[in-house]
């Protein structure tokens, strides 16, 4: 037998907009994907004949073809759990779009797979390649912050039509933008502050001038904090036009301060002096697509795994739980 190829054979299931993602990112890295599948068929259609490669009615057919090594998973969440599962079973490594599971459940059994079949596996956690964050955690990591106190972040904007996409439908997606967007964030609050061991979460969504009231929430708040004292803040909507999209940490010996708008990284020091770090260039997706390559060949270690995927849906989790069962002032005033 000969020596394994260097480049894997890769599949792309679902292309819509992050299958789209995939797709460009793909190419950037120097991969051309084989394989598409969509259930759309013009969709798939359009996909083949702008890409090349095979095109598949149904992942579960790409994944047991035989033809390819890879795949990434860019299905609306509901689909993940079959999907990952048979992929992990075949050998095929598997790169998933978070959320990782639309249901705990879900996702306990796709861990216990890559667990069980030891296939290479990874979630869609891009942030954690963002060059901003990966200074912001050296900054924690090195202690020049001090001790972490709190965490804050905001990804919110104006989802238009939500209430016409998949995203608003529970028995597809899961939830709405604490499942969607804020598992970006629970991930991030793992990576940059640690493991928290109590969460609760305020949910809402409400007709207004953009929209319908969703069967899923628009607008939420999750709280979170560690087993050595630190809070995390974590809020995100799909219905305030004014996008905002940051992450903060504080600490004894000073603040660090992500601004995604112009991509730059703050340090406020206890002399209340700012100053902005200079970040290495990159794209968080190519990084990401990069390191899994990496991985694939045996040249490094998986830096998200199927762990830190079900350890943001257990959060994830307990956040909807908490959610219905807030203390009212009525109730003990």
């Amino acid at each position: 037998m000969g020596e394994p190829a260097s480049t894997p054979r890769v599949g792309v299931i679902g292309t819509g907009n992050i299958g789209r993602t995939h797709i460009r990112t793909w190419q950037a890295v120097g991969v051309t994907p084989v394989a598409y599948a969509d259930a759309n068929a013009r969709a798939l259609e359009a996909t083949v004949a702008e890409h090349g490669g095979q095109g598949f009615a149904d992942g579960l057919d790409l994944i047991r073809s035989g033809n390819v090594d890879l795949v990434s998973v860019c299905t609306p969440p509901v689909f993940h759990r079959d999907l990952v599962i048979a992929a992990l079973e075949a050998g095929v490594a598997v790169l998933c779009e978070k959320p990782m599971a639309r249901t705990l459940a879900d996702a306990e059994a796709m861990h216990a797979a890559a667990e069980r079949t030891g296939t290479l596996f990874t979630v869609g956690f891009c942030h954690r390649f963002q060059p901003h964050l990966e200074v912001l955690k050296a900054l924690v990591d090195a202690g020049d912050l001090g001790t972490v106190i709190s965490y804050r972040n905001r990804f919110a904007g104006h989802k238009a039509d939500a209430e016409k996409t998949w995203f608003a439908n529970p028995e597809i997606a899961g939830g709405g933008v604490l499942a969607d967007t804020s598992v970006h964030s629970i991930d991030m609050f793992r990576y940059l502050v640690g493991e928290p061991v109590a969460v609760h979460a305020f949910t809402s969504t409400r007709e207004t001038e953009l929209g319908p009231a969703l069967e899923v929430d628009d607008t939420a708040v999750l709280t979170l904090q560690t087993a050595e004292g630190a809070i995390g803040v974590i809020e995100s909507s799909w219905r305030t036009p004014g996008a905002e999209w940051t992450v903060a940490v504080y600490g004894t010996a000073g603040t660090a301060y992500v601004d995604y708008a112009n991509l730059t990284l703050t340090l406020v020091g206890t002399d209340r002096q700012s100053r902005v770090i200079d970040v290495p260039e990159g794209d968080r997706f190519e990084r990401e697509f990069a390191h899994l390559l990496a991985c694939w060949r045996g040249e490094a270690t998986p830096r998200v795994t199927s762990a830190d995927g079900l350890a943001a849906n257990r959060i994830l989790d307990a956040a909807y739980r908490s959610s219905e069962c807030a203390i009212h002032l009525d109730q003990v005033l």
